[in-house]
C-alpha cells in the first residue's frame, strides 16, 4: 500500500470515528435531560407534605380576635398595690417638712384644730358636720378636685390604703370635693370605686379655711379633731406616711 493510499485510510478511519461520537452524545443528551428533570424520592416526599400543609392551612379559618385587647383603656383609675413595703418604717408619728412657699399656702398645719366645716352630703341635700363624721381613733380627711388626676388617683387607693387596713380600727375617711359641680363630683367619686362618706364644698369657701391651691391635700386628726400629720400632694412618700401615722395611732407594730 502506497503512502498515499494509507494517509487516505487514516483519514476516513478518523472521520468515521467523528460521526460516532457526534452521533453518541445526541443519543445520550435526553437521558442526562430526563434524570434531571425527574425527582428523587426524598425530593417528591417533600413536595407531597408541603402540597398537604398548604391545603390544610387554606382550608382552615382565621382565628377570631380576642374580645380584650392591650390598648383598652381602663374606665377609671386603677387601685394601686400596696408597693411601697409601709410596714418596713416605724411606727412613730412621721414629720412634715415643707418649703416657705408651701407653707404660705397653708392656713393651719400640726397640733392646730381642723376648722369647723359644715356641708352638704354629696350626692344628697343634707348637710353634715366634718365633726360628726370623725372615728374614734382618728380620721383622714381628703380635699380633692375631680380635674386633677392625682386627686382622682387617690380615691381610688383609699380603701386599699386606710379603709380595708384601719376601717375596723377606729379610724374613718372623709373626702370634701372642693370648687365643682355636685354632678361632676358625683361622676369623679363614682368612677374611682370609693365608698366613703363625702361633703361637696361647691364654692370652696370650707376650704379657704384650710388653705389655697395644691391638690389632693390629706389630713390625719386624731380623736379630737386636732391635725397631727399632713400633705398637700399626693405622691409614693405621701401614702408611706399616711400608713406610718395611721399605724403609729392605731398602735400597730
Amino acid at each position: 500500500m502506497s503512502r498515499i493510499t494509507r494517509r487516505q485510510v487514516a483519514v476516513m478511519a478518523a472521520l468515521m470515528m467523528l460521526v460516532g461520537c457526534q452521533m453518541g452524545m445526541k443519543s445520550s443528551a435526553p437521558l442526562v435531560a430526563a434524570k434531571a428533570d425527574t425527582p428523587t424520592a426524598p425530593t417528591a416526599a417533600l413536595n407531597n407534605v408541603d402540597a398537604s400543609a398548604a391545603s390544610k392551612q387554606s382550608s382552615t379559618p382565621p382565628a377570631k380576635p380576642s374580645a380584650k385587647t392591650a390598648d383598652t383603656e381602663p374606665s377609671g383609675p386603677q387601685v394601686h398595690t400596696a408597693f411601697y413595703r409601709a410596714d418596713a418604717k416605724p411606727t412613730s408619728m412621721p414629720h412634715v417638712l415643707m418649703s416657705k412657699a408651701d407653707e404660705a399656702a397653708c392656713k393651719v398645719t400640726v397640733g392646730d384644730a381642723m376648722p369647723a366645716i359644715e356641708l352638704p352630703k354629696l350626692g344628697g341635700s343634707d348637710k353634715a358636720k366634718l365633726a360628726d363624721l370623725l372615728g374614734k381613733k382618728a380620721t383622714v380627711v381628703v380635699f380633692w378636685k375631680g380635674d386633677r388626676r392625682m386627686s382622682q388617683q387617690q380615691l381610688a387607693d383609699v380603701g386599699a390604703d386606710v379603709v380595708k387596713p384601719f376601717g375596723k380600727q377606729g379610724i374613718a375617711v372623709v373626702g370634701v370635693a372642693v370648687d365643682e359641680s355636685a354632678e361632676d363630683a358625683e361622676a369623679t367619686f363614682k368612677k374611682s370605686g370609693a365608698t366613703f362618706p363625702n361633703l361637696h364644698d361647691a364654692d370652696g369657701k370650707a376650704f379657704a379655711l384650710i388653705g389655697s391651691g395644691r391638690f389632693p391635700r390629706t389630713y390625719v386628726l386624731d380623736s379630737s379633731g386636732k391635725i397631727v400629720w399632713f400633705d398637700i400632694e399626693y405622691s409614693l412618700a405621701t401614702r408611706r406616711e399616711l400608713h406610718q401615722a395611721l399605724r403609729a395611732i392605731a398602735g400597730n407594730k
